[in-house]
């Protein structure tokens, strides 16, 4: 689904530049579940950027269902990749309803825009139809995060690429969030790209991952291999022991 090739990345000139990826390549199957961890700053972030349309100085190839994308992409390319961000506060306009913002992405597509169309969207993601006239400070965390998340898939994306989508929830939810997440890619055959922080979420989530550092990508992995520590670069064993010491003094 999803090829990236030597793609590099820099801010700024000269001495004070900063190269936040440093020639990635990975491949990713279509309704795969890809996971990319690291610490932060190590390029995460700014690789999903990449591939969403949000950074254009990037160097190298992106190729997307067998089509390679440019640098500025028109709006029919941007429907084909959607993301779900780490605030699901900061991402809704304060002053919108519900169902203004779900209207946006599709008035944005030039698609046909209904109630019903709204509707089917908060249907999808566990919400009722009266959520289309709530604004965002009437709801909790993990509504807010749903509601994001019926944003990106009402324009029937094929890749979702997801920051941090729990990262901001309250732990009780979070779990909530992911099965939704994981009942919605099976449902519509959706290719996730998910960075994070929680190991644990990405080996629950995630059939391949990989680590990365300093923008480089050091080792790739299984799922099954995360879970039972099997792995074989230094900084990945480095990863997972300091995942382990702050859940034990947590």
């Amino acid at each position: 689904m999803i090829e990236i090739e030597n793609i590099s990345l820099t801010y700024g000139h000269g001495k004070s530049a900063v190269r936040p990826l440093n020639g990635v390549s990975c491949k990713i199957e279509k309704g795969e579940a890809f996971g990319i961890v690291g610490e932060s700053g190590c390029g995460k972030s700014s690789l999903l950027r990449c591939i969403g349309g949000l950074e254009r100085g990037w160097e190298g190839r992106i190729s997307i269902g067998g089509s390679e994308i440019s640098h500025s992409r028109k709006a029919h390319e941007m429907r084909v990749v959607q993301m779900v961000f780490q605030d699901p506060y900061g991402t809704l306009h304060p002053r919108h309803t519900v169902g203004t913002a779900l209207f946006e992405p599709l008035r944005a597509q030039g698609m046909p825009r209904s109630v019903e169309i709204v509707e089917k969207a908060l249907s999808d993601v566990g919400l009722s139809p009266s959520f289309r006239t709530r604004y965002p400070h009437q709801l909790s965390g993990g509504q807010r995060q749903r509601v994001a998340i019926a944003r990106a898939l009402i324009v029937g994306p094929d890749v979702v690429l997801l920051d941090e989508p729990t990262s901001a929830l309250d732990v009780s939810v979070q779990a909530e969030i992911l099965n939704l997440l994981s009942e919605l890619r099976k449902l519509k055959n959706l290719t996730y790209i998910l960075v994070s922080h929680d190991l644990a979420v990405t080996a629950h989530m995630c059939n391949r991952l990989v680590v990365m550092n300093s923008g480089k990508i050091v080792e790739e992995l299984t799922g099954n291999d995360l879970r039972n520590n099997n792995n074989h670069h230094p900084y990945t064993r480095e990863l997972i022991e300091s995942s382990q010491r702050y859940k034990r003094a947590a």
